[in-house]
């Protein structure tokens, strides 16, 4: 295990720039949801999520230019160290926006595409303890998957995997976010409770999860497919063998967020589009600073 290598302040390289950019969608995210956040501050008396959110403000926004060695440090991982906040203070920014809950838009998409509504039919109709537990394990895998390959990256010392990872994953989980404030969906979940699927521990244990971490509105895309998705590609270009773990029990979390009735299909499907087009930006980002990194050394 090696700590990852910081170059010169003088020299900029792609991980440099993709870190810079990383953080700077963060800020900027941040910023524009400083309103909704006040909205729900002035209805609810409540200061402390609002004040969370200066001090997750004002971090983004002071790392982004920095040069010092140790706060390069902190810039490569305050998206990773910022993304569970992020994905909590929906509970308050939702409400705090105001915008009406799209449900029934998306279960007219789902019975469209689907002929039914899967998240609710598919357990009743293959009621097998096993393939239930096999798939809420895939499902409580998502954390595995987001967080375990950037963070071996790093301390692998593959510091350009690395942001080229982070600024992937910090792109998908900017548009699905985005979404969520103005086209906010529950979920099945919400709405009818999770699917009727057979008991066993690990389907408890995903429920108890749900029940604690969850943000109401955040289900039309699912992030947990987008993102699983995003970190999948990027492993599969710099893990190789991991990835191909990742892809396995990614198909499993798209599956188990429909068959446990925590998603709709639709959910899934968009989700998992979405994921790949987020991976491509970033790749096409990624490229354009390796190019200007490239020009950058050619004519030093």
């Amino acid at each position: 295990m090696s700590v990852v290598p910081l170059p010169s302040p003088a020299i900029e390289t792609p991980a440099d720039r993709a870190a810079r950019l990383s953080n700077a969608v963060i800020a900027a995210y941040l910023a524009a949801t400083t309103w909704p956040m006040a909205e729900y501050t002035r209805s609810t008396g409540d200061l402390v999520p609002a004040l969370i959110h200066l001090i997750a403000l004002l971090a983004a926004i002071s790392v982004v230019a920095v040069t010092q060695p140790a706060l390069r440090r902190l810039r490569d991982l305050l998206p990773l160290l910022l993304g569970p906040f992020l994905y909590v203070e929906l509970r308050w920014l939702i409400p705090g926006m105001g915008r009406p809950h799209h449900d029934a838009i998306v279960v007219a998409w789902e019975r469209a595409l689907f002929s039914g509504t899967p998240s609710s039919t598919w357990a009743p109709a293959m009621p097998w303890r096993t393939l239930s537990e096999l798939l809420h394990l895939a499902y409580a895998s998502y954390y595995a998957i987001v967080l375990v390959p950037p963070l071996v990256l790093y301390l692998r010392g593959k510091r350009d995997a690395f942001a080229a990872t982070m600024l992937a994953l910090t792109i998908v989980y900017g548009a699905c976010f985005t979404t969520y404030l103005f086209f906010p969906v529950d979920g099945p979940r919400y709405l009818v409770g999770p699917a009727n699927a057979p008991v066993g521990p690990v389907r408890s244990f995903v429920l108890h999860l749900l029940e604690a971490g969850s943000s109401r509105g955040t289900a039309f895309p699912s992030s947990h497919v987008a993102a699983a998705v995003v970190a999948s590609l990027c492993a599969l270009t710099f893990q190789r063998r991991l990835g191909v773990v990742l892809a396995v029990l990614t198909v499993g979390l798209a599956a188990g967020t429909v068959y446990g009735g925590f998603h709709y299909a639709v959910d899934a499907l968009v989700g998992a589009l979405l994921g790949v087009a987020c991976w491509l930006v970033a790749r096409r980002s990624w490229r354009a600073f390796s190019l200007a990194g490239q020009r950058a050394t050619a004519a030093s």
